[in-house]
């Protein structure tokens, strides 16, 4: 089982893949699944099986995976080092998904236990693990987005969607 600081792996090289997981996502899934998704391979699939079952999908977060726990690292922690993930507002989401899924106080970031409620509620509402784990994944960008210094200002995006608002009713009205 390689560790954790084992070598960066090429991007390129898990492009358009199937990854493999196991049912019932939780806190380490959600959030490894949305950093693939964001940084890693924007058309991932993802799968609920045994990876008997699909030979060809990438597991993470799995029975002796390459992309799981290795040392002290949970699978979102693997997935950043291998893939040299950097982004501050990655590294503050991995600090909250290592002491929610490996149950320490570590970082004890303030966001901790809100987000560890919201993964809870998640599984409680989605009885579908596609659902779940989409629904985890749009959880963890908002969280990315609320913290990234490179994502495009609310505000922004507000006026946007006045404008074409009042572009809609002016049409409506002539």
């Amino acid at each position: 089982m390689p560790s954790a600081s084992a070598s960066t792996v090429n991007v390129r090289d898990f492009h358009n893949k199937l990854w493999l997981t196991r049912p019932r996502p939780g806190v380490d899934r959600m959030s490894s699944a949305w950093l693939i998704q964001r940084f890693i391979d924007p058309n991932a699939r993802f799968v609920f099986t045994d990876i008997a079952k699909t030979p060809n999908a990438i597991p993470f977060d799995t029975h002796d995976a390459e992309f799981g726990h290795h040392g002290a690292h949970c699978t979102f922690e693997t997935f950043c080092t291998r893939f040299d993930i950097t982004d501050r507002a990655v590294e503050h989401i991995g600090r909250i998904v290592h002491d929610l899924d490996l149950k320490e106080r570590t970082h004890a970031e303030a966001d901790t236990e809100t987000i560890g409620r919201l993964v809870e509620g998640l599984r409680k509402t989605h009885g579908d693990d596609a659902a779940l784990l989409q629904s985890g994944i749009a959880m963890f960008e908002a969280l990315y987005q609320s913290m990234s210094e490179t994502a495009a200002p609310p505000t922004a995006k507000r006026s946007r969607a006045r404008v074409q608002r009042r572009a809609r009713g002016r049409r409506r009205k002539s």
